[in-house]
């Protein structure tokens, strides 16, 4: 039953004097509202659900950086991974902050927009900072492969956030895909730190981090689209 019928079974009720028949219309509509309700399923806590999303950033990134090979983290210096990976991992989980809060209805502010310009700011910064390498030889045949692996690891645990998500109450799947898509960046960019071995400043400047940007965008289309979705099916059932 629609809201529409709904409305005109109750309007009908009100104005129909015989006590008997409001009281049986009414009836039918509580059976009709109460047809359709079921237990609400019990939300994991907030610190919860972002360490499961930390897990899941950890685990994609070494598993894919172990298939692929783990020679960037060999050809970092103690003190270089000290300062980055640490960088990372708060990163992560500030996105994965940024996706708990998507799965609860006024939880605070959508933090997917403030993590992606966190990364997008902080990391080149902090790559600048560490590394000294220049150079622009083979720049394009260099780079092109690592922003591919980044996105491809970046697929797999933007998929496993929006399973995540979907066991929450999400009301804008564009905000949350924007969450999902740099939290899922942030995967792919850790995994490019571990098994690239190319240190050459540019390089890891554009293309590692260019990795977070394009997962973002993916993440904040997906969810738009699914958001559009959304709206007609709500619209076909308000009108059937």
């Amino acid at each position: 039953m629609n809201d529409d019928a709904m409305e005109r079974m109750l309007a009908q009720a009100a104005e129909n004097p015989n006590a008997a028949e409001c009281d049986a219309a009414i009836a039918r509509a509580e059976a009709a509202l109460l047809k359709d309700l079921r237990p609400a399923r019990r939300l994991a806590s907030p610190m919860t659900l972002a360490l499961l999303f930390l897990a899941v950033f950890a685990a994609v990134a070494f598993l894919f950086a172990a298939r692929l090979g783990l020679g960037g983290i060999h050809a970092l210096s103690a003190a270089q991974r000290a300062n980055i990976f640490p960088l990372l991992l708060a990163a992560a989980g500030f996105a994965a902050l940024g996706l708990t809060r998507e799965m609860r209805p006024a939880s605070g502010r959508h933090l997917g927009a403030a993590a992606l310009a966190v990364c997008l700011a902080g990391f080149p910064l902090l790559f600048l900072a560490n590394f000294r390498s220049l150079g622009m030889a083979h720049f394009v045949r260099e780079g092109w492969p690592c922003l591919k692996a980044g996105v491809m690891v970046a697929i797999p645990a933007g998929l496993i956030a929006a399973l995540i998500l979907r066991r929450g109450f999400v009301l804008s799947w564009k905000m949350a895909g924007l969450a999902a898509g740099t939290f899922a960046g942030l995967t792919g960019l850790a995994m490019l730190e571990l098994h690239c071995p190319n240190l050459n400043v540019l390089h890891i400047v554009v293309w590692h981090v260019a990795v977070v940007a394009t997962s973002a965008a993916m993440g904040l289309a997906t969810g738009w689209a699914a958001d559009a979705i959304r709206r007609r099916a709500a619209s076909k059932r308000l009108h059937s």
